[in-house]
């Protein structure tokens, strides 16, 4: 009986939490419950950041608009990333891409951690891969490069890293 009042309460628990992080989605959809559903089902909450939360936060540019944090990490700031170009001959807003990186970028109230790849995987081949074009606007006496640039100490700590297995 106590194990069942206790998966009762987690399962009230549960439910709260998700009306909580469901609660401004519904909103901003009012009344419209098809309006909901379909935004719901697009998935516009999945980059729902939960304040109470005491982790590490995992959002997309677009979830992180008017949200601040310590320390921020921008992940895949390479060309073809910021700006995406998902395939040749595709048409790029390259004013409003270079604007969502820059919201990004401004949601660190005290470090900024930008991240690029010297390769990535694309389509199953590795690929070099070069900075994001918009890295040329950021001035460079705020930047702390850790590609070599600072030397052959940060080259020679680099090599001494053990590699890392792939994933996938």
């Amino acid at each position: 009986a106590r194990d069942l009042e206790q998966q009762r309460a987690d399962a009230i628990a549960a439910i709260r939490a998700a009306a909580d992080v469901l609660a401004p989605l519904a909103a901003r959809c009012g009344g419209d419950l098809d309006r909901f559903l379909d935004e719901l089902a697009l998935g516009a909450e999945v980059d729902t950041w939960d304040p109470r939360a005491d982790r590490i936060s995992l959002l997309t540019l677009h979830a992180a608009k008017g949200l601040e944090f310590p320390v921020v990490f921008i992940v895949g700031c390479d060309d073809g990333l910021l700006p995406l170009r998902p395939w040749t001959g595709a048409e790029v807003d390259y004013a409003e891409e270079r604007r969502l990186l820059f919201v990004g970028m401004t949601r660190a109230t005290t470090r900024l951690v930008l991240l690029t790849a010297a390769e990535r995987p694309i389509r199953g081949t590795v690929t070099k891969a070069a900075p994001s074009p918009f890295l040329a606007s950021v001035d460079a006496s705020l930047l702390d490069r850790g590609d070599g640039a600072g030397g052959a100490g940060a080259r020679a700590r680099r090599r001494d890293m053990p590699h890392q297995a792939r994933l996938f």
